[in-house]
């Protein structure tokens, strides 16, 4: 059986992307950090995530510099971001809290509130999932 080989589909070095600015108000204070997605330009879909916490050098830095790095090398070999975002949404662990985002209200963790926020902003229109806290309970 022939290994099928997956090609990285590298973005140009100019990109187009988009940054936003998160907060996760946690019980220890607010959490303040910058989600950049850069796309590719033909099909306007991810192809890169950063991170990049307002109080660097800590080891909420370095996690998540690794997971941003193994999240777009995922998008780059053409993973669907609907995989992705159903294997990260709702995973529980600090820092959670409110935030201040209308599409995201409870954020669960970092990987889960950037995860909801990319399928809110870049889901194809009428494909939007409503939020809930609850997961969903798998079929038989």
């Amino acid at each position: 059986m022939a290994i099928k080989e997956i090609v990285r589909n590298r973005l140009p070095s100019t990109r187009k992307g988009i940054t936003h600015r998160a907060v996760i108000n946690t019980e220890k204070g607010r959490l303040k950090f910058f989600v950049t997605v850069n796309c590719y330009e033909d099909t306007g879909k991810p192809a890169e995530l950063f991170l990049t916490f307002d109080e660097s050098g800590g080891v909420d830095d370095g996690w998540a510099d690794a997971w941003a790095t193994a999240i777009s090398v995922c998008l780059q070999r053409g993973e669907p971001l609907e995989n992705i975002v159903a294997k990260y949404s709702f995973m529980q662990f600090e820092p959670s809290g409110r935030t201040d985002n209308p599409d995201v209200r409870l954020a669960k963790s970092v990987p889960d509130y950037v995860c909801r926020w990319m399928s809110a902003t870049f889901a194809p229109k009428g494909e939007k999932e409503p939020e809930t806290s609850v997961l969903p309970v798998p079929g038989p």
